[in-house]
């Protein structure tokens, strides 16, 4: 019977460990910037920003408008940049992007690392690559995971071409 017991806790053990194994590149979203095309590098807005430090990164949106999200029950605030990026900000901080067009992108604070729609998805192969190797060619999607959060940032492509289409942020709920 004791036998038993450890083969049974080894098996859970193992069973636990291979679970375990994440599919996607792990990124702390303090150290996720989104700049626009054009500007200078210290024009960025992060995760948190306010809808002033986004103005002033970026200058005056084109429009604005108000969604209730049921799931949380909370009013939030979208910005659009015309056809290039929209922003979302709940309680006056970012908390959601997504990104059109070559335009606006997303990089990695101290690094000269960046995420732009219109580029080659194999950009991405050297720094994420556990994302890159795991991506889902027929949905057109690499997946770069916000710790240990459900959060993710979600790179769209075309499966053809392997262009970056749009990114997206998903909060997972």
């Amino acid at each position: 019977m004791k036998n038993i017991i450890i083969i049974l806790f080894i098996l859970t053990s193992t069973f636990q460990a291979f679970a375990q194994v994440d599919t996607y590149d792990v990124i702390d979203p303090t150290h996720v910037i989104i700049r626009k095309t054009g500007l200078a590098m210290t024009n960025n807005i992060t995760y948190g920003s306010t809808v002033q430090d986004m103005v002033t990164a970026f200058g005056q949106y084109s429009s604005t408008s108000t969604e209730y999200w049921e799931m949380s029950d909370v009013n939030v605030n979208v910005y659009k940049y015309g056809t290039d990026a929209t922003f979302t900000f709940e309680n006056s901080k970012l908390r959601l992007i997504e990104i059109f067009n070559s335009n606006f992108y997303i990089g990695k604070v101290g690094h000269l690392v960046y995420i732009k729609p219109g580029e080659n998805i194999s950009t991405l192969q050297s720094t994420f690559p556990i994302s890159y190797a795991n991506r889902i060619n027929h949905h057109g999607a690499i997946v770069l995971r916000f710790g240990l959060s459900e959060a993710v940032i979600v790179v769209r492509y075309n499966p053809s071409t392997h262009i970056i289409t749009k990114i997206e942020q998903s909060t997972g709920s």
